[in-house]
């Protein structure tokens, strides 16, 4: 609005709090090119090479997003997905050296890593299938022996681009709201609409499942605390882009209003912002424990709102053996090292707010369709730490018991108690992990 506006509505209204409009991202990490670095390398159509991604018997992969860096410090160099034959064209010139190349797998497929890699029209890669079964997979390793019935009774809000309910290992979500103003303003039978965003909408599935995934039969597959039961608000609309403070504000008080008992933020933004801190700080007097990604910007400070002192701020570890040693995974392996071949991603933030780490590279969860795949990022970390907060929660009648904010911090107190130091670093880790199978 302009000044004016905001003068006239502060006359008008004088007890009305006015706030800036903030927008907030994802905390899923997927390296991407800058236009303005990436021209400078282009080739015209008929001059790029096309580079074949193919499974471990030499099929096409359809889907496979491919980005190829001549300079990874600029961003500099070209990106695609492969079609149906498994190519895909780079408008990068045939004989050039790539500085990085990453394959980010479609479902069911790991992804793939290599430096110093030189296209050619007959270049390939291979990407490895998803083994279900691995049992040093990171989501299978961090849960451990906690039962499958763990959570019951225990609501958990995922604030996040929606959820797909159909999921055969998502019976527990129980529903949710379009929170997303831009839609439901002049349609407000759209807050229904709670489902997966059109564009980039996975990303909300594939945090519910790291939550509570129940698995079946045909997928062996489970989230930390299977028996939550799960509630999505959208606040990532349709069009794609970023959610608005005002969205995920409303969805906040949604969620605490719906009966939540926990909250998942996979996302996070700049500087402060008035409009989140108090939705959060209201949710945790109401007794709801608020959990937030710490950001992936690289070893930079943490994102709001995990900034926040009662705020649960999560940053991104894993064990170097959790994924395949040529997935794209690998790139993430970074100092500090830890305990039991641990490393923080070295795109997780740190600082001296981080509460907790929780396993954020590499971990397979759910995906929209019935189907799963790997996503990394402080996105994947916080729901690991939410679930496991829902297992405590569950377990302690005594906590489950109180009211208020007497609940919240009595909840965020054990789960600290649970946490087992990995000798990362106060500012990597935090109190360390949530430690495995603990009651």
């Amino acid at each position: 609005m302009t000044p004016e506006t905001e003068l006239r509505l502060r006359l008008e209204e004088p007890s009305l709090k006015i706030v800036p409009l903030v927008i907030y991202e994802k905390m899923r990490l997927v390296y991407e090119i800058k236009r303005e670095a990436a021209a400078a390398v282009f080739s015209t159509a008929e001059q790029g090479a096309v580079l074949r991604i193919e499974d471990m018997a030499g099929g096409p992969i359809e889907g496979a997003r491919v980005i190829a860096f001549t300079n990874f410090r600029t961003r500099a160099g070209d990106e695609g997905r492969t079609d149906a034959n498994g190519a895909v064209r780079l408008r990068i010139a045939s004989g050039t050296t790539l500085e990085r190349i990453y394959v980010y797998g479609p479902p069911r497929y790991w992804g793939r890593f290599e430096k110093s890699f030189t296209l050619s029209n007959d270049a390939s890669l291979q990407l490895e299938p998803i083994d279900l079964s691995q049992e040093l997979t990171a989501l299978r390793r961090f849960r451990a022996d906690i039962p499958l019935t763990a959570g019951q009774g225990i609501v958990v809000g995922i604030v996040d681009s929606g959820v797909d309910s159909a999921h055969p290992l998502l019976p527990n979500v129980s529903g949710g709201a379009n929170m997303v103003l831009a839609e439901t303003k002049d349609d407000p039978g759209q807050i229904a609409d709670w489902g997966p965003a059109a564009i980039d909408g996975e990303h909300g599935t594939h945090v519910a499942g790291i939550v509570g995934a129940r698995p079946t039969a045909e997928f062996d597959l489970a989230g930390v605390a299977p028996g939550v039961t799960l509630r999505s608000y959208r606040v990532f609309p349709h069009t794609g882009g970023g959610a608005t403070n005002y969205d995920i504000m409303n969805a906040i008080d949604r969620a605490v209003q719906d009966g939540c008992h926990i909250i998942n933020l996979s996302l996070g933004g700049g500087t402060e912002d008035e409009a989140l801190r108090a939705a959060i700080g209201s949710a945790l007097d109401s007794g709801v424990l608020v959990i937030a990604a710490a950001g992936n910007d690289g070893r930079k400070p943490v994102s709001f709102p995990g900034t926040l002192p009662f705020c649960i701020a999560v940053t991104a570890m894993a064990w170097s053996d959790s994924f395949p040693s040529v997935s794209s995974e690998a790139s993430d392996i970074a100092r500090p090292y830890g305990s039991e071949n641990t490393f923080l991603g070295a795109f997780s933030n740190f600082g001296p707010q981080i509460d907790l780490t929780g396993p954020g590279v590499g971990v397979i969860s759910t995906l929209p369709e019935g189907t799963y795949g790997v996503m990394s990022g402080t996105s994947m970390a916080s729901p690991a730490v939410a679930g496991y907060a829902a297992f405590l929660l569950a377990a302690d009648g005594i906590i489950l018991r109180l009211n208020g904010a007497d609940r919240s911090t009595a909840l965020r107190d054990r789960l600290f108690g649970s946490a087992v130091p990995l000798g990362l670093g106060r500012d990597y880790e935090g109190f360390g992990l949530p430690g495995k199978g603990s009651t």
